[in-house]
């Protein structure tokens, strides 16, 4: 695949937040882009990791279009280099005048008082999944916007496959459009995904012994989501089948995941900067997670 050199780009006057790392806009063939590098994690004080800087550019451009291959509105985004570094250009989805409501910022707006999933009442910025659930539900700003919770199980179960662990309240929203019409934003902020800072040789050790894939892929991964004060295991959640809009997800997205496998293998492998080691290990606990939790669960909720 073709890396493009950002260097020449100069940058435009948008200015982006967001504490993921350091972004600054350019125009990219006549459209607006958030330039995103890699974090340093050395400054990050990562321990037991042989790599200076984060896979986060590579992994956000391939969260971004296993989403696109699976058929969700989704960020444009393209991969380069920029003053030596890899990064990765995101498409911006906003226009002049235009304005994006992160879910946070909607959450807290919320007049009824917020319960947690033990029931107490909260200042509404956390992360607990039954308080999110109720937001979606009955907050009169969301409740103009069709299929929001749908939008939210989608993106929940494809953050599963990828094991996007960063799916936080800032990390999806609603476009309010200069003509005042609200729509839910495309998919964005994928790059928390595929062990996004591990190097080669830990990626290795799991690849070479099963029990670790399994650990690895699903059975010990947790996401940003908690229920009664504990992070969530988002694989438990979708086996135990509670949520029936979980379940409907599952049920639409397994097979279209299955189809599409090749089609995402060849992504991967055609990416020339990931080595070898790292296009089995992301293959490897996608496939994992695919075969040994998806799939079985979707067989589940369809019957015999």
């Amino acid at each position: 695949m073709q890396m493009i050199d950002f260097n020449q780009y100069t940058q435009n006057q948008r200015m982006y937040g967001g504490t993921a790392g350091r972004k600054m806009g350019i125009i990219y063939e006549g459209k607006n882009y958030i330039l995103k590098f890699p974090g340093n994690l050395k400054e990050q004080q990562m321990k037991n990791i042989q790599i200076s800087y984060s896979n986060s550019p590579v992994c956000e451009y391939i969260g971004s279009h296993i989403f696109h291959i699976l058929g969700f509105p989704v960020h444009d985004t393209i991969l380069g280099k920029r003053n030596g570094k890899i990064v990765v250009a995101c498409g911006d989805f906003l226009e002049d005048g235009d304005r994006l409501y992160e879910f946070d910022k909607i959450k807290v707006t919320f007049d009824p008082p917020f319960l947690d999933s033990n029931g107490n009442e909260t200042n509404g910025v956390g992360v607990d999944l039954y308080e999110i659930l109720m937001t979606i539900q009955e907050h009169p700003f969301l409740k103009e916007i069709p299929s929001v919770k749908e939008y939210f199980w989608n993106m929940f179960v494809v953050d599963a496959l990828i094991g996007n662990t960063d799916r936080n309240n800032s990390n999806w929203g609603i476009i309010v459009r200069k003509d005042g019409k609200k729509e839910l934003a495309p998919v964005y902020d994928n790059g928390n995904c595929l062990n996004c800072k591990w190097d080669d040789d830990k990626m290795q050790s799991v690849l070479s012994n099963e029990k670790s894939l399994a650990i690895e892929s699903f059975s010990a991964r947790r996401c940003i989501f908690e229920l009664e004060g504990k992070k969530l295991n988002p694989y438990h959640l979708i086996e135990r089948m509670e949520y029936a809009d979980c379940n409907e997800a599952v049920r639409n997205i397994t097979p279209k995941i299955g189809e599409k496998m090749p089609e995402i293998e060849k992504l991967i492998s055609d990416i020339s900067v990931l080595s070898d080691v790292q296009k089995k290990f992301y293959l490897a606990i996608i496939k994992e997670r695919y075969e040994k939790v998806l799939k079985p669960v979707c067989q589940r909720i369809m019957g015999p």
